[in-house]
């Protein structure tokens, strides 16, 4: 009787509570409804590249009747751990642009759990190359490498391409990502790019290189009968991208030695 009597309490006590829980709150017209949105925080990366000195400097080598365009280097850091390096640029006709960049940075380890890091480094290259008639365009020097003073520990090189007479060329290469562990320190990035155009006839339009945004080039100097009509644009240039990220490859395991076992003897009966 009495454990009939205590569930009994407690179904009551269920029943009020459900019942207040659904009873409706009256709110008087006209009362500002305030929604609050507390965005959700990324967790913070493990390690992070710190920018410090830098030397960037885009050289143009112009002839006559040419055109050179863009001559940029952007250096960006989207997020703690990662860094953007962009060239970008155009040659038309006898010209030509050599791109060099020397960045100083380091790397530490925010979080006291992570004991190893690596490094990836990766480029592309994205372009246009047109030759008209005796003209020639090309880029090459896509390259980027990153030391601890005087050792290098990582480089890459996009392959270099070139076309000739009417010839034309859409490139969108790429070259990694190559990764190395790496120590808590300070390190160097030396990045190279050159693009160039020459040749061509003086009554013709003029063959380019062409690895920048509109508007670098003119469109005064591209043909009536243009290859890459339409074509997006906004991606062009060689771009480099380094990150740091926690080491988690384990070492594979030494192999057991097999051991030779001797074979058994043979017991003679005496």
């Amino acid at each position: 009787m009495m454990r009939k009597f205590m569930l009994g309490i407690l179904g009551v006590a269920l029943t009020q509570t459900i019942a207040s829980a659904q009873e409706k709150v009256p709110v008087p017209a006209g009362t500002p409804v305030v929604i609050t949105v507390t965005p959700g925080t990324a967790p913070a990366p493990p390690a992070s590249i710190t920018l410090y000195e830098r030397h960037g400097h885009v050289t143009p080598c112009k002839g006559k009747c040419t055109h050179t365009g863009g001559g940029n280097i952007d250096v960006a850091s989207p997020s703690a751990d990662t860094v953007v390096v962009t060239m970008t640029g155009v040659a038309v006709s006898e010209s030509a642009m050599d791109f060099t960049l020397d960045q100083c940075f380091e790397v530490t380890i925010d979080n006291p759990k992570v004991k190893k890091i690596k490094l990836s480094i990766e480029g592309r290259v994205i372009g246009l190359l047109r030759g008209e008639k005796k003209g020639c365009a090309e880029y090459s020097d896509a390259c980027a490498n990153i030391s601890a003073g005087p050792a290098q520990i990582i480089a890459l090189c996009v392959p270099p391409h070139k076309v000739c007479s009417c010839e034309s060329l859409s490139v969108n290469d790429h070259d990694g990502p190559k990764t190395v562990p790496l120590t808590p320190g300070k390190y160097t990035l030396h990045q190279t790019f050159h693009i160039a155009a020459y040749g061509g006839c003086f009554f013709s339009h003029k063959a380019s290189a062409e690895f920048a945004p509109d508007p670098a080039l003119d469109p005064l100097w591209i043909s009536y009968h243009e290859p890459f009509r339409g074509a997006s644009k906004k991606d062009f240039g060689f771009q480099v991208t380094i990150k740091v990220v926690e080491d988690t490859d384990e070492a594979p395991a030494p192999e057991k030695k097999v051991e030779d076992v001797p074979p058994p003897k043979e017991i003679k009966d005496k």
